[in-house]
């Protein structure tokens, strides 16, 4: 049965003998020899190449989190090295002890298959004939199929030269022609011959077909025929895989610490570039990460730049109090969450329940986010209401950062307060009455009051930009 080993594991002296034989490309051996190509390591170089250009383009510039981009490009990088290095190695290599190469080699007593380290031997002592079938394809030659039939076994094997294939063929059926003593097995001279003999003149049939009538001496000519043993250990590998782990701790961390700035320099760079509206968002986010820390002066002097222009240009309203406590209002955001906490809510005498408060506090609310939103840029605010836990209803009994109440007085008129603060929690620094009349259902209440309070606070209201959806 054919067996594997590792080159290194073969004992000295068939190492030494195959050596011989793949660097004279089986001259003066005792064998036939057929090398086989090997384009692995030519793939494998061009593929290393095409990683490591892929590696960066994919994560340069590095806009993700540099320790996610450093796995990354390190893993690419890595194995891209490695395809590159293993290339140079092997050809490096093919010249060394260590390293068997790719070919096939026969003798009179083995058959070897070399496939890189490792070495396949089929032991042809109970060799009994050798069958070989050419392949083509569209009338080119692709290999020669050697079936070889042992004693109680086959063995199969590729030859890619046709006339390499037609050599060894002959030279295998000539060994076990001369090891069972010729035509009808009663030339002892033939199975008494040595390897080195019985090689000589199996070579000299593949060359001339015949078999010579005088022995050879092949004592001189010839290295001597080794029997393969396993004489060693096969490498572990375990200082390449540290070699190589190593390696890549270093190109992780060296990755990192390149990618954090750059990333800071690009994604600033990216946002700076961003159209006014979606300017702030985006510094936003670039302020909420603590590892951005390269441009955060420029970042909140950019989105504090964004909220005073929005304030000098929008906030214009006809109450210089209330256009003043709303801006200050919007300004206060520059640092904290842009969220502005707005509460409208109806004031009822005690016992005196209405089923329509509700659909007038929530017009009006949704009138008031919507008219400020739009005027002040929902970029720079959002105005929302907080709910009761477990419960999509309105809290009313918090206080907002601006927060209406209103209550009824004289049919038709309604009396309001608005108050602001700077948080929630906060006492209001502005909190004024006005007296407005209204009339119809909810709706009609929420424009009435909501114009009252737009007027007084930013003036002239701005709508939305209209998106029109074009299909092409």
């Amino acid at each position: 049965m054919p067996q594997t080993y590792q080159f290194e594991q073969l004992d000295a002296e068939t190492r030494d003998y195959l050596t011989l034989v793949r660097d004279r490309d089986g001259k003066g051996a005792p064998g036939v020899f057929c090398a086989r190509q090997n384009y692995l390591p030519v793939v494998g170089l061009f593929a290393g190449f095409a990683l490591v250009i892929v590696t960066l383009l994919v994560t340069f510039p590095p806009t993700g989190h540099p320790a996610k981009e450093a796995l990354l490009q390190t893993a690419g990088f890595l194995l891209g090295v490695w395809m590159i290095f293993a290339a140079f190695r092997v050809w490096l290599a093919g010249k060394s002890g260590r390293y068997a190469g790719h070919w096939v080699y026969a003798d009179p007593e083995t058959l070897y298959e070399a496939s890189g380290s490792a070495v396949r031997v089929t032991d042809l002592t109970d060799l009994r004939e050798a069958k070989a079938i050419q392949n083509f394809n569209e009338g080119n030659y692709q290999n020669t199929s050697i079936t070889l039939n042992l004693r109680q076994d086959r063995k199969t094997f590729e030859v890619k030269d046709e006339e390499r294939g037609r050599r060894m063929t002959v030279y295998l059926n000539a060994v076990a022609y001369m090891r069972d003593g010729g035509e009808d097995g009663r030339e002892e001279r033939l199975r008494t011959l040595s390897p080195e003999q019985m090689g000589a003149m199996a070579k000299e049939v593949a060359k001339t077909g015949q078999i010579p009538k005088a022995v050879p001496d092949a004592g001189n000519e010839f290295p001597r025929i080794p029997r393969p043993r396993n004489d060693g250990r096969a490498s572990t590998g375990l200082l390449g895989i540290l070699f190589w782990g190593l390696v890549g701790v270093g190109m992780f961390f060296g990755f990192r610490a390149v990618n954090a700035p750059y990333r800071d320099t690009v994604v600033f760079d990216r946002i700076a570039q961003l159209p006014a509206r979606e300017r702030p968002p985006a510094l936003r986010l670039y302020l909420a990460n603590e590892e951005f820390k390269a441009n955060r002066d420029k970042a909140q002097e950019m989105l504090s730049k964004a909220y005073d222009e929005s304030v000098q240009a929008n906030v214009k309203g006809t109450d210089k109090e209330l256009a003043g406590a709303f801006g200050d209002l919007i300004l206060s955001l520059k640092t904290r969450e842009p969220v502005v906490s707005l509460i409208t809510a109806e004031e009822r005498p005690a016992g005196k329940d209405d089923p329509n408060a509700g659909m007038r506090e929530t017009a009006l609310r949704n009138a008031l986010a919507d008219k400020l939103g739009s005027t002040v840029g929902d970029e720079l605010v959002v105005f929302a209401a907080p709910t009761k836990e477990a419960s999509n209803a309105v809290d009313t009994g918090l206080k907002g950062m601006i927060d209406v109440r209103w209550q009824f007085t004289d049919p038709g008129a309604v009396d309001y307060t608005i108050q602001f603060r700077k948080t929630p929690d906060d006492e209001p620094y502005l909190s004024k009455t006005f007296r407005v009349k209204v009339a119809g259902d909810a709706t009609a209440f929420a424009n009435a009051l909501s114009i009252n309070i737009l007027r007084g606070t930013v003036g002239e209201v701005r709508p939305r930009p209209v998106v029109i959806n074009q299909d092409f």
